[in-house]
């Protein structure tokens, strides 16, 4: 049998996962931005790679805490519950995510966290669809969490 490349163990877990979520989140982001934004339609893709690189460091500056604040914590309580792995580590990531994204968010918008997000419409009287729309980041930083979960589960059980 061969072995695969790629590191695996729960310490490659724990700085992988991370990093391929504030890489996804930011994809997410990009994508966010040409999808919204009319003047960021004008840009090319091809424009936003050299600064994804900056804006994924700086997302490394919130996964790294989350993970260590939040999900470590949420994926042992979990674990000790007996939860089925994919799901603990799914859940837990899903947490950080999002916890992240609104740490990073809150570090942005401050106090007008939510009028920033709903272009100054209370959310409870915005159209579910233009809700959603305005709650496309906390969703971003969900989903990448969610990635990182799964890619967590996987290293992590390669050294079983």
């Amino acid at each position: 049998m061969s072995r695969s490349a790629l590191p695996t163990g729960v310490l490659a877990a724990f700085i992988v996962a991370p990093a391929l979520a504030a890489a996804v989140a930011v994809a997410g982001l990009i994508a966010h931005i040409q999808l919204t934004d009319p003047a960021a339609a004008d840009v090319p893709l091809n424009a936003y790679l050299e600064l994804s690189a900056s804006v994924w460091f700086s997302g490394l500056m919130f996964a790294y805490p989350a993970t260590i604040i939040v999900f470590i914590p949420l994926w042992m309580i979990l674990r000790g519950l007996g939860l089925w792995g994919g799901f603990t580590a799914l859940l837990s990531g899903s947490a950080t995510g999002l916890a992240g994204m609104i740490v990073h968010l809150y570090r942005l918008y401050g106090a007008d966290l939510e009028s920033a997000l709903t272009g100054g419409q209370p959310l409870g009287e915005m159209a579910v669809s233009d809700g959603l729309v305005s709650l496309a980041l906390p969703l971003i930083g969900l989903t990448a969490g969610a990635a990182g979960g799964l890619v967590f589960r996987s290293l992590s059980s390669g050294s079983r």
